[in-house]
């Protein structure tokens, strides 16, 4: 059974298996086990389901709470996208996240924290189910406990960026610790985080040994230097070096698992799904189960595509608007302008998009990121689109930045060109032309010069091939708040403020709402109720 078509599965489902017997129904033992027994887990089916209902937690992004997804913080939260909708009203507890406004009631945060926490115990569940079972192999019951340990890790890093101290657990909650839980501080769980990935590297197969949808020993790596990285400029907590990201990549690198796709125009298309550049992402699939958590497809694709106009008819909600300020990073004739920043009358497969200006929407749409309308389903909550957490080129761009930091400008050059020479073959996003949908070629070869900079030059054009290659995927806010720019960042005009909101009073609301001098989110009232938490600063 292919993984796309089983993330439904849910693990805290019990199972009873009915015999055929003649006895009467009131004398026969008990069948199955209950999920809470080690006998449950050393079956194979089972231990299989327990790991698939932990991908199913990540996969949520919608339900009775709140949509959520990863570009709502790292994205509209910066000067890379304007909230957008239909006011500023509509999804106003976005918009309350982007001015640092936010209350501790906000939904969209409380969404991030139940989804995740809901991940974490179902990957304690499973680690603890299976990792004693001995009815099937060792390699695949390690391989088992590994995909787990790094859902947990996966987890955890989403959580510790957007609250900072959060409760840590390494095994189910028992019921006598409710109410009596206390936050752990960002040191400890950043160690939990990398000693789970350095136990998935270990115990994962690569690429070409799992199955495509899987976290590898490659996912496991590449995420442990994007952790590594963040914690160097951001918590400062835990002593990582840049030597460890250097090595880390040049790991994922060196496999020969990964590559950049000879065409970056194909990355987020169906075409492109679990691509050779792929080092993880979230899988959806149509369920038609309509608005609700076991909604197997993504609300992403409805959430961003653009609203329309008058003239031109449109399909989605018109949230993630790119910035002018975004738009103007982008070097004279860079290709993946048009690709990552829409506008009004543009073509995208084959059919004109609708674009509107106004005080709440900034007149572009997230190109790289919008679905083939063909693919979508009847159900506009449910659509079949993957989410893609981490590539190859991030990796890449991560490597060329430590070997900066490691005085070897050479290797970083390379690096940092790499990207830059793949972008240049890239041809028009799919469908440019009107009822088309395939792939137009063009001429790049006045674009996107080799970098030849050195020093503080070499540094910021690193830091820019970061922000036009992989805008839009919900990274922006970590960079800036780990490069000490953020402030800056925030206070730029036209990122999609109401009018009577300024910079100045973002980051005057933003300097309220720091722990131990990193901004964090509120932690939802309920939860801290209901665990005995404090609740961070501001809120």
């Amino acid at each position: 059974m292919k993984f796309k078509n089983i993330i439904n599965v849910l693990a805290c489902c019990s199972m009873l298996t009915l015999g055929n017997s003649c006895s009467s129904f009131l004398d026969r033992e008990p069948q199955g086990q209950a999920v809470d027994t080690p006998a449950y887990y050393d079956d194979l089916e089972n231990a299989q389901m327990a790991v698939n209902a932990c991908y199913q937690a990540i996969a949520q992004d919608q339900g009775v709470v709140a949509h959520m997804q990863e570009w709502m913080f790292g994205e509209v939260m910066t000067d890379n996208s304007w909230k957008g909708g239909s006011d500023f009203g509509d999804m106003q507890d976005v918009q309350m996240l982007k001015e640092w406004s936010a209350v501790n009631v906000n939904a969209t945060s409380h969404s991030a924290w139940k989804t995740y926490y809901q991940a974490i115990h179902r990957a304690n569940t499973a680690i603890q189910g299976i990792s004693p079972a001995t009815s099937f192999d060792e390699e695949t019951r390690d391989q088992l406990v590994g995909e787990a340990l790094f859902i947990r890790a996966y987890s955890y890093f989403y959580l510790v960026r957007l609250f900072g101290d959060v409760p840590l657990f390494t095994a189910p909650v028992s019921p006598e610790e409710i109410g009596s839980i206390g936050r752990t501080p960002v040191k400890d769980v950043i160690a939990q985080i990398e000693a789970d990935l350095d136990s998935a590297a270990s115990m994962l197969g690569n690429r070409s040994e799992m199955e495509l949808g899987r976290a590898t020993s490659g996912t496991a790596l590449a995420y442990h230097a994007r952790v590594s990285m963040y914690d160097i400029g951001i918590w400062k907590s835990n002593d990582n070096t840049w030597q460890e990201v250097y090595d880390l990549t040049n790991a994922v690198i060196n496999s020969g698992q990964y590559s950049l796709a000879s065409n970056l125009a194909t990355v987020f298309e169906k075409d492109g799904e679990n691509g050779v550049g792929s080092i993880f992402e979230v899988q959806h699939t149509t369920s038609n189960t309509g608005w609700a958590n076991q909604n197997t497809g993504s609300t992403s694709p409805i959430l961003t595509a653009p609203r329309g106009t008058a003239d031109i008819k449109g399909w989605g909600w018109g949230f993630l608007n790119p910035t002018q300020d975004l738009v103007d990073e982008f070097e004279e004739n860079d290709p993946r302008l048009e690709w990552t920043a829409g506008q009004n009358g543009q073509f995208a497969h084959g059919v004109a998009q609708g674009v509107s200006a106004s005080q709440f929407l900034s007149g572009y749409f997230p190109r790289k990121v919008l679905m083939d309308q063909a693919l979508r389903p009847n159900e506009q909550s449910d659509n079949p689109q993957n989410q893609r957490k981490l590539r190859y080129a991030d990796v890449l761009l991560m490597n060329a930045e430590a070997a900066y930091h490691l005085g070897n400008e050479g290797m970083a050059r390379q690096r940092v060109n790499e990207v830059r020479d793949r972008a240049r073959n890239m041809t028009y996003p799919k469908g440019w032309t009107e009822e088309s949908n395939d792939y137009t070629e063009r001429d790049n070869s006045a674009a996107l010069p080799e970098v030849t900079a050195s020093g503080n030059d070499l540094l910021a054009a690193i830091l820019h091939e970061r922000r036009v290659e992989l805008s839009l995927e919900g990274l922006r806010l970590w960079d800036l708040l780990r490069t000490d720019n953020y402030e800056a960042a925030i206070q730029k005009d036209n990122i999609g403020y109401r009018d009577e909101i300024t910079g100045s009073t973002v980051v005057s609301n933003m300097e309220g709402k720091k722990l131990n001098g990193v901004p964090v989110l509120p932690i939802p009232a309920a939860e801290v109720a209901s665990f005995g938490l404090t609740q961070n600063p501001g809120y």
